[in-house]
């Protein structure tokens, strides 16, 4: 059901945003609001408590966030509380996102590594990753002593594990069945 929910929603707002022409305006301010609520989680609890009336909870986010983000967002924030879908804003987000990296044709991914990989090196590998994919690849790297050496790449679905932790298990596995 949360699914259909932050579906249904965040296709509103990204067709409002589309048809406006401000759809990356939206996205930025919508970022700001659900990391308001991520930083300052009492905020967010105000949002999503069935105590509190939906007119006080309207209030509260006109009077904080009216300087901050557009008309356009802050009524369908209100809209979003008027339906008492407050707990479910960071997922329609979430999902908002998704919708305009599909319409930027932007895909991104997280890429694991024992150290931290240099500009070269991350230049390099979004080069080979756009190829792949046909998209623009937006990188977020971790570093994960863990993995012994290598990279792991994960990409939506898509899992690209390069890493030596992930050839020794493999390596340990072959053996494993010759013993057997």
């Amino acid at each position: 059901m949360a699914k259909l929910v932050s579906t249904t929603y965040s296709e509103a707002i990204f067709d409002v945003a589309l048809e406006m022409g401000c759809l990356d305006d939206i996205q930025r301010e919508f970022g700001f609001f659900t990391k308001t609520l991520e930083e300052y989680p009492e905020y967010f609890e105000i949002i999503k408590s069935p105590k509190i009336n939906i007119a006080e909870k309207k209030q509260v986010i006109q009077e904080t966030f009216d300087n901050q983000i557009s008309q356009t967002l802050l009524n369908f924030l209100k809209i979003i509380i008027d339906k008492k879908r407050g707990s479910d804003i960071l997922e329609i987000k979430k999902d908002f996102d998704r919708r305009v990296d599909l319409h930027h044709n932007v895909v991104k991914a997280t890429v694991e590594s024992v150290v931290p990989l240099s500009e070269e090196q991350l230049k390099t590998l979004q080069a080979k990753l756009n190829g792949m994919t046909g998209k623009k690849v937006e990188i977020v790297t971790l570093v994960k002593p863990e993995l012994l050496g290598g990279v792991l790449v994960k990409m939506g679905d898509q899992i690209i594990d390069g890493s030596v932790k992930f050839k020794l298990e493999g390596m340990l596995e072959g053996l494993t069945q010759i013993i057997i």
